[in-house]
């Protein structure tokens, strides 16, 4: 006796899926940085050299002498020849006061006088070594101011741009799923 067999064959159901992957995007515009340098002002003062030259004494040394310069210069000259006679004549008197040394004192003096007078003569004033010329300069500091004014500056900053476009996943059937059954052995009707 032949048994009947029930044969089963089924499939499974294959679901696929299609992705869109999400998409952002950032962009980020430049910033602007505006700098600005006002100039530095720079003034640079130089004050006047003091140059003085005082030639008096060079003129008054090849006798060229204002009238106060030649007035002072001829009473130096008196004052000098009056306290030199006074010596003069105090030390002849003494030597005509000593009459004990037996010295002819009138004739010696006498002789001497008349020597003075032949080796005098015209001298012409010493020249100095810094021919009486002052020269003095008074030299003045450079004055330098420097103002900075700065610098500004002024950024300008911009956002960050976003923009996203989302995923999106869709399921779709590969295989659908089924169930087939088989009666092997028998006669009995293949109703299901």
């Amino acid at each position: 006796m032949q048994i009947p067999q029930i044969r089963m064959e089924s499939t499974f159901a294959q679901l696929g899926l299609q992705v869109r992957k999400p998409v952002q995007e950032i962009k980020q515009p430049q910033a602007e940085m505006n700098l600005s340098q006002k100039p530095a002002e720079l003034t640079i003062e130089q004050a006047r050299t003091e140059l003085q030259i005082d030639s008096s004494q060079a003129r008054a040394n090849i006798g060229i002498m204002t009238s106060m310069q030649f007035s002072d210069k001829n009473a130096a000259y008196g004052e000098e020849k009056w306290l030199q006679a006074i010596a003069e004549k105090s030390q002849e008197g003494d030597r005509l006061m000593r009459i004990y040394t037996k010295e002819n004192a009138i004739a010696a003096i006498g002789r001497e006088k008349g020597l003075r007078v032949l080796e005098g003569g015209y001298r012409p004033p010493a020249t100095s070594n810094d021919e009486g010329v002052d020269v003095s300069i008074q030299v003045k500091p450079v004055v330098i101011n420097v103002k900075r004014n700065g610098m500004s500056i002024n950024p300008v900053t911009r956002p960050p741009e976003l923009s996203y476009t989302p995923g999106k996943v869709e399921p779709y059937m590969i295989q659908y799923n089924s169930l087939k059954i088989d009666v092997v052995g028998s006669q009995m009707d293949q109703l299901m």
